[in-house]
């Protein structure tokens, strides 16, 4: 029998119901890992996420980043269920920060971001690191954005982009100071994603011209962020610890 490169391994997945979240979740199962399924709201969409002949091996665990308490509560949920190997730190929102907007709307945006992007996904990833120190090991791989590196091109997302950049610097900074520690920290860094925040309330005809604008001429695909989580979850090459890597079709190359 094949055995599969994720097999004995227990993923804690966030944002399970969204776009990358969903095909993340089915990848993960596919490739033989046990997974749970962070939701805040949408659970049907997280169990569609982890439907099909692989259900046995993921469980759903309600929870949100809002603040770091209820982060840290997430972390011992998701402990309760199975000791985690592995961290896909991917929920995040996308609220706008518009700089012609009124002053309420603005700092809202910023407080929403921060709390939800930064400084709870923050406590979770250090519970995680801290945790997989304390055992030896264990990996956390943490959806940033394009946005992250070069600034957004979207104005009023301005505020997104700079909670992406923060919590990508912490993961950067975790990385180096527990590399000695078995503990495995990797950045992925998608472009304009063919689903979830990526079209979110966009026609077919709007997706389109964003698309026309990129390098490849099409979006990237959800699968495709989620194969690059998958393998960074094997650990297969540990010296990419502390890597971002860009998955954008080339439309933006460093």
């Amino acid at each position: 029998m094949t055995t599969l490169p994720l097999t004995d391994r227990t993923v804690l997945l966030t944002g399970a119901s969204g776009g990358i979240g969903s095909a993340t979740a089915r990848t993960l199962l596919a490739d033989g890992a046990d997974v749970i399924g962070q939701y805040r709201q949408e659970r049907e969409a997280a169990e569609a996420a982890v439907a099909g002949p692989d259900a046995a091996r993921a469980r759903l665990v309600q929870g949100d980043l809002s603040t770091p308490a209820a982060a840290r509560d997430l972390w011992r949920a998701a402990e309760a269920v199975a000791p985690v190997d592995v961290l896909v730190l991917n929920a995040a929102t996308m609220a706008s920060t518009p700089l012609h907007g009124t002053d309420e709307e603005w700092d809202a945006g910023w407080e929403r971001l921060l709390a939800v992007n930064v400084v709870g996904a923050g406590a979770l990833l250090r519970e995680a690191v801290r945790t997989f120190a304390s055992r030896g090991g264990g990996t956390a791989v943490v959806v940033s954005s394009w946005a992250a590196e070069q600034g957004s091109r979207i104005l009023d997302a301005s505020g997104y982009a700079a909670s992406k950049a923060a919590i990508r610097n912490l993961a950067q900074t975790l990385a180096r100071h527990h590399a000695a520690d078995g503990v495995r920290v990797y950045i992925v860094a998608p472009g304009v994603v063919d689903a979830g925040m990526g079209v979110a309330g966009q026609q077919p005809e709007q997706q389109q011209a964003v698309a026309d604008g990129l390098a490849m001429g099409r979006l990237v695909s959800a699968t495709e962020v989620a194969s690059l989580i998958a393998f960074l979850a094997t650990d297969a090459c540990p010296s990419l610890s502390g890597s971002t890597l860009d998955v954008n079709g080339a439309s933006y190359v460093r």
